[in-house]
Protein backbone atom coordinates (compact mmCIF):
# COMPACT_ATOMS: atom_id res chain seq x y z
CA UNK A 1 0.00 0.00 0.00
CA UNK A 2 1.51 3.45 -0.96
CA UNK A 3 1.13 6.39 1.36
CA UNK A 4 -1.36 7.89 -0.82
CA UNK A 5 -3.65 5.10 -0.74
CA UNK A 6 -3.06 4.68 2.74
CA UNK A 7 -3.79 8.53 2.84
CA UNK A 8 -7.68 7.55 1.15
CA UNK A 9 -8.56 4.91 3.52
CA UNK A 10 -7.24 6.96 6.46
CA UNK A 11 -9.63 9.55 5.44
CA UNK A 12 -13.03 6.95 4.92
CA UNK A 13 -12.18 5.72 8.33
CA UNK A 14 -12.22 8.99 9.92
CA UNK A 15 -15.51 10.16 8.30
CA UNK A 16 -16.55 6.36 9.23
CA UNK A 17 -15.36 7.66 12.54
CA UNK A 18 -17.38 11.12 13.33
CA UNK A 19 -20.71 9.09 11.92
CA UNK A 20 -19.92 6.72 14.62
CA UNK A 21 -19.17 9.39 17.24
CA UNK A 22 -22.45 11.03 16.53
CA UNK A 23 -24.92 7.95 17.03
CA UNK A 24 -22.76 6.70 20.03
CA UNK A 25 -25.20 8.12 22.22
CA UNK A 26 -27.94 5.69 20.84
CA UNK A 27 -25.56 2.58 22.20
CA UNK A 28 -25.27 0.93 25.60
CA UNK A 29 -23.09 -1.44 27.27
CA UNK A 30 -24.76 -4.52 28.30
CA UNK A 31 -23.11 -7.01 31.13
CA UNK A 32 -20.88 -10.32 29.82
CA UNK A 33 -22.98 -12.96 28.73
CA UNK A 34 -22.08 -16.84 28.97
CA UNK A 35 -19.00 -16.80 27.19
CA UNK A 36 -17.42 -13.64 28.78
CA UNK A 37 -17.54 -11.25 26.93
CA UNK A 38 -19.25 -7.64 26.82
CA UNK A 39 -21.53 -6.51 24.03
CA UNK A 40 -22.16 -3.02 22.56
CA UNK A 41 -25.79 -2.45 21.24
CA UNK A 42 -27.30 -0.13 19.00
CA UNK A 43 -30.66 1.38 19.27
CA UNK A 44 -32.47 -1.60 17.74
CA UNK A 45 -30.39 -3.67 20.05
CA UNK A 46 -28.15 -5.56 17.78
CA UNK A 47 -24.98 -6.45 18.78
CA UNK A 48 -22.47 -4.27 16.51
CA UNK A 49 -18.67 -5.14 18.56
CA UNK A 50 -17.96 -7.41 21.36
CA UNK A 51 -14.90 -7.56 23.26
CA UNK A 52 -13.78 -9.61 26.35
CA UNK A 53 -15.02 -9.05 30.35
CA UNK A 54 -12.25 -7.81 32.40
CA UNK A 55 -9.00 -9.91 33.19
CA UNK A 56 -6.39 -9.45 35.61
CA UNK A 57 -3.04 -7.93 33.99
CA UNK A 58 0.36 -9.51 34.10
CA UNK A 59 3.45 -7.35 35.43
CA UNK A 60 6.29 -6.27 33.74
CA UNK A 61 9.84 -6.25 35.08
CA UNK A 62 11.68 -2.79 33.74
CA UNK A 63 15.09 -2.77 33.82
CA UNK A 64 16.41 0.72 35.51
CA UNK A 65 19.97 0.48 33.96
CA UNK A 66 18.54 0.29 30.69
CA UNK A 67 16.02 2.64 31.49
CA UNK A 68 18.88 5.25 31.97
CA UNK A 69 21.05 4.58 29.26
CA UNK A 70 17.67 5.08 26.70
CA UNK A 71 17.27 8.65 29.20
CA UNK A 72 13.89 7.41 30.29
CA UNK A 73 13.43 8.87 33.51
CA UNK A 74 12.11 6.06 35.23
CA UNK A 75 13.20 6.12 39.15
CA UNK A 76 13.55 8.77 41.14
CA UNK A 77 17.37 9.07 40.84
CA UNK A 78 16.74 9.63 36.89
CA UNK A 79 14.32 12.31 37.73
CA UNK A 80 17.05 14.15 40.18
CA UNK A 81 19.77 13.64 37.79
CA UNK A 82 18.26 14.91 35.08
CA UNK A 83 16.58 17.19 36.87
CA UNK A 84 15.88 20.06 33.58
CA UNK A 85 14.68 16.76 31.49
CA UNK A 86 12.69 16.20 34.18
CA UNK A 87 10.90 19.81 34.00
CA UNK A 88 10.80 19.88 30.27
CA UNK A 89 8.23 16.58 30.75
CA UNK A 90 6.38 18.19 33.73
CA UNK A 91 5.57 21.32 31.48
CA UNK A 92 4.62 19.30 28.84
CA UNK A 93 2.78 17.10 30.59
CA UNK A 94 0.64 20.00 31.78
CA UNK A 95 0.19 21.43 27.77
CA UNK A 96 -0.68 17.89 26.90
CA UNK A 97 -3.00 17.05 29.24
CA UNK A 98 -4.71 20.85 29.31
CA UNK A 99 -5.56 20.20 25.64
CA UNK A 100 -7.15 16.69 26.43
CA UNK A 101 -9.25 17.84 28.97
CA UNK A 102 -10.72 20.89 27.38
CA UNK A 103 -11.59 18.71 23.81
CA UNK A 104 -12.40 15.61 25.74
CA UNK A 105 -9.67 13.73 24.66
CA UNK A 106 -8.69 10.17 25.46
CA UNK A 107 -5.97 8.72 22.76
CA UNK A 108 -3.82 10.43 21.21
CA UNK A 109 -0.85 9.23 18.39
CA UNK A 110 2.71 10.52 18.64
CA UNK A 111 4.65 10.04 15.23
CA UNK A 112 7.33 11.71 13.63
CA UNK A 113 8.34 12.89 10.16
CA UNK A 114 11.49 10.61 9.72
CA UNK A 115 13.07 8.06 12.11
CA UNK A 116 15.21 8.83 15.15
CA UNK A 117 14.14 12.12 16.06
CA UNK A 118 12.77 10.82 19.49
CA UNK A 119 9.12 10.09 19.60
CA UNK A 120 9.38 6.63 21.53
CA UNK A 121 11.59 8.58 24.36
CA UNK A 122 9.02 11.25 24.08
CA UNK A 123 6.19 9.26 24.63
CA UNK A 124 7.87 6.98 27.48
CA UNK A 125 8.74 9.89 29.32
CA UNK A 126 5.46 11.57 28.87
CA UNK A 127 3.30 8.45 29.85
CA UNK A 128 5.77 8.25 32.97
CA UNK A 129 5.33 12.12 33.95
CA UNK A 130 1.49 11.64 33.67
CA UNK A 131 1.09 8.41 35.92
CA UNK A 132 3.60 9.64 38.48
CA UNK A 133 0.01 12.44 39.02
CA UNK A 134 -1.82 9.69 40.32
CA UNK A 135 -4.75 11.05 38.36
CA UNK A 136 -5.49 8.53 35.50
CA UNK A 137 -4.68 5.23 34.20
CA UNK A 138 -1.62 5.67 31.12
CA UNK A 139 -2.15 3.11 28.78
CA UNK A 140 1.48 2.96 26.55
CA UNK A 141 0.86 0.93 23.05
CA UNK A 142 3.91 0.98 20.72
CA UNK A 143 1.85 0.22 17.10
CA UNK A 144 5.83 0.98 15.80
CA UNK A 145 5.26 -2.53 14.48
CA UNK A 146 7.86 -2.36 12.16
CA UNK A 147 10.58 -1.63 14.31
CA UNK A 148 9.43 -1.71 18.03
CA UNK A 149 11.13 0.23 20.60
CA UNK A 150 9.09 0.77 23.60
CA UNK A 151 10.18 -2.68 25.24
CA UNK A 152 13.63 -2.49 24.23
CA UNK A 153 14.12 1.08 26.12
CA UNK A 154 12.70 -0.30 29.21
CA UNK A 155 14.81 -3.25 28.93
CA UNK A 156 11.30 -5.54 29.05
CA UNK A 157 10.63 -9.28 27.98
CA UNK A 158 7.03 -8.97 27.75
CA UNK A 159 5.19 -12.62 27.91
CA UNK A 160 3.39 -11.89 25.10
CA UNK A 161 3.93 -9.35 22.14
CA UNK A 162 1.19 -6.85 21.10
CA UNK A 163 1.42 -8.02 17.39
CA UNK A 164 -0.04 -11.40 18.97
CA UNK A 165 -3.10 -9.84 19.65
CA UNK A 166 -3.80 -8.33 16.06
CA UNK A 167 -2.39 -11.97 14.24
CA UNK A 168 -3.83 -14.52 16.52
CA UNK A 169 -6.70 -12.77 18.23
CA UNK A 170 -5.23 -13.03 21.69
CA UNK A 171 -7.07 -11.56 24.56
CA UNK A 172 -6.26 -7.28 25.32
CA UNK A 173 -5.37 -8.87 28.53
CA UNK A 174 -3.03 -10.91 27.03
CA UNK A 175 -0.81 -8.19 26.40
CA UNK A 176 -1.26 -5.08 28.26
CA UNK A 177 1.07 -5.57 31.23
CA UNK A 178 1.00 -3.55 34.60
CA UNK A 179 4.38 -1.91 35.58
CA UNK A 180 6.01 -0.84 38.87
CA UNK A 181 5.05 2.64 38.32
CA UNK A 182 1.30 2.81 39.46
CA UNK A 183 -1.12 3.56 37.05
CA UNK A 184 0.79 2.55 33.75
CA UNK A 185 0.23 -0.01 31.77
CA UNK A 186 2.13 -0.63 28.70
CA UNK A 187 2.25 -2.78 25.34
CA UNK A 188 4.61 -3.69 22.89
CA UNK A 189 5.86 -6.16 19.74
CA UNK A 190 8.79 -8.09 20.76
CA UNK A 191 9.88 -8.36 17.02
CA UNK A 192 9.48 -6.61 13.60
CA UNK A 193 6.38 -6.81 12.29
CA UNK A 194 6.35 -6.67 8.26
CA UNK A 195 2.70 -6.78 7.50
CA UNK A 196 1.31 -4.09 10.04
CA UNK A 197 -0.40 -2.09 8.11
CA UNK A 198 -2.46 -4.68 7.30
CA UNK A 199 -3.05 -5.80 11.12
CA UNK A 200 -3.72 -2.38 12.24
CA UNK A 201 -6.64 -1.71 9.12
CA UNK A 202 -8.38 -4.28 10.36
CA UNK A 203 -11.05 -4.02 13.65
CA UNK A 204 -8.99 -5.46 16.15
CA UNK A 205 -7.68 -2.44 16.95
CA UNK A 206 -10.91 -0.64 17.84
CA UNK A 207 -11.59 -3.81 20.28
CA UNK A 208 -8.82 -2.94 21.51
CA UNK A 209 -9.16 0.54 22.59
CA UNK A 210 -12.61 -0.46 24.13
CA UNK A 211 -11.15 -3.25 25.79
CA UNK A 212 -8.98 -0.57 27.19
CA UNK A 213 -11.53 2.23 28.29
CA UNK A 214 -13.96 -0.75 29.57
CA UNK A 215 -11.08 -1.94 31.68
CA UNK A 216 -10.25 2.26 32.85
CA UNK A 217 -12.98 4.42 31.98
CA UNK A 218 -10.48 7.09 33.38
CA UNK A 219 -7.84 5.98 30.67
CA UNK A 220 -5.38 8.10 29.01
CA UNK A 221 -3.90 6.30 25.66
CA UNK A 222 -0.77 7.02 24.44
CA UNK A 223 0.25 5.54 20.95
CA UNK A 224 3.54 5.46 19.59
CA UNK A 225 3.07 5.16 15.88
CA UNK A 226 5.94 4.84 12.95
CA UNK A 227 6.92 7.98 11.03
CA UNK A 228 4.59 9.40 8.89
CA UNK A 229 7.15 9.58 5.95
CA UNK A 230 8.32 6.07 6.42
CA UNK A 231 5.50 3.93 6.05
CA UNK A 232 1.50 4.27 5.87
CA UNK A 233 0.67 2.93 9.33
CA UNK A 234 0.09 6.65 11.31
CA UNK A 235 -1.71 7.17 8.26
CA UNK A 236 -3.75 4.23 9.26
CA UNK A 237 -4.30 4.46 12.76
CA UNK A 238 -4.61 8.57 12.63
CA UNK A 239 -8.61 8.15 11.96
CA UNK A 240 -8.75 5.87 15.49
CA UNK A 241 -6.92 8.61 17.97
CA UNK A 242 -8.87 12.04 18.79
CA UNK A 243 -5.61 14.11 18.04
CA UNK A 244 -2.25 13.81 16.32
CA UNK A 245 1.51 15.02 17.76
CA UNK A 246 4.25 14.78 15.94
CA UNK A 247 7.94 14.92 17.35
CA UNK A 248 10.79 16.87 15.64
CA UNK A 249 14.37 16.99 16.25
CA UNK A 250 16.34 19.92 16.23
CA UNK A 251 19.39 20.08 14.02
CA UNK A 252 17.98 16.91 12.47
CA UNK A 253 14.48 17.38 11.23
CA UNK A 254 14.18 18.84 7.77
CA UNK A 255 11.71 21.48 7.48
CA UNK A 256 10.34 20.37 4.20
CA UNK A 257 10.06 16.65 5.87
CA UNK A 258 8.12 18.30 8.71
CA UNK A 259 6.26 20.26 6.72
CA UNK A 260 5.42 17.12 4.40
CA UNK A 261 4.50 15.10 7.49
CA UNK A 262 2.01 18.13 8.57
CA UNK A 263 0.15 17.83 5.07
CA UNK A 264 -0.12 14.70 4.87
CA UNK A 265 -2.46 14.36 8.15
CA UNK A 266 -3.74 17.80 7.34
CA UNK A 267 -7.63 15.64 7.58
CA UNK A 268 -6.68 15.04 11.00
CA UNK A 269 -6.59 16.82 14.59
CA UNK A 270 -2.63 17.59 14.80
CA UNK A 271 -2.35 18.80 18.26
CA UNK A 272 1.11 19.99 18.48
CA UNK A 273 4.71 19.58 17.70
CA UNK A 274 7.08 18.83 20.31
CA UNK A 275 10.51 20.06 19.76
CA UNK A 276 13.00 17.66 20.87
CA UNK A 277 16.67 18.42 21.86
CA UNK A 278 15.81 22.25 22.03
CA UNK A 279 18.37 24.83 22.27
CA UNK A 280 15.60 26.50 24.54
CA UNK A 281 17.30 26.83 28.16
CA UNK A 282 14.25 25.32 29.61
CA UNK A 283 14.58 21.62 27.62
CA UNK A 284 17.62 22.15 26.49
CA UNK A 285 18.74 18.54 24.73
CA UNK A 286 15.58 17.63 25.94
CA UNK A 287 11.85 18.63 24.94
CA UNK A 288 10.03 21.70 24.14
CA UNK A 289 6.33 22.43 23.24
Amino acid sequence: MTIMEALERAKRLHSQRETSTRSSDSRQLVAPNDTGMLKILDAGGSARIEVEAVQSLGRLQIDPGICERNRILYTDDHLAAEARGAAAYRLLRGRVLQQMRAKNWSCIGISSPGPGEGKTVTTLNLALAIAREKQRTVYVLDLDMRNPRVMDYLGAHPTASISRYFSESLPAADVLFETDVERLIVAGATEPVRSASELLATSRLDELLLSIRNRSPDALILIDLPPVMSTDEALVVAPRVDAMFIVSSEGRTRRDALARAIDLLSDFPVAGIISNRSSESMGADYYAY
